[in-house]
């Protein structure tokens, strides 16, 4: 009688997977402008309107959305990032070029 309920539970548990697995989506200009995020790493990252860039460790400088991703413009640092914005809110960035993987969310 067991064996009978296997099929049901691990279909069960496959539907699970889907809907808590939801999408993460591309970060849009409208995510960011205006506003001010603190990464993981230490990182603060504030996107003002118009494209000007502010981070306690890059520097001061320019941030526009791309094609390619979020490109950041700044005296020391010249990178585009791949970041998305997660189900709960949060973000998600990595910058494959400059080793960078972390997560963040708005300030408060």
């Amino acid at each position: 009688m067991p064996s009978q309920f296997l099929p049901l539970s691990a279909a069960c548990a496959f539907s699970l997977a889907l809907v808590s697995a939801a999408p993460a989506a591309a970060v849009t200009a409208a995510d960011l402008s205006g506003r001010k995020i603190c990464w993981d790493n230490g990182s603060i990252s504030s996107y003002g309107p118009g494209g000007k860039y502010s981070n306690n460790i890059s520097g001061e400088g320019t941030w526009a959305m791309t094609g390619a991703g979020l490109h950041i413009h700044t005296d020391r640092y010249d990178y585009v990032a791949n970041v998305q914005k997660l189900p709960d809110g949060s973000f998600h960035a990595s910058v494959p070029a400059g080793g960078v993987d972390t997560s963040g969310k708005y300030c408060k």
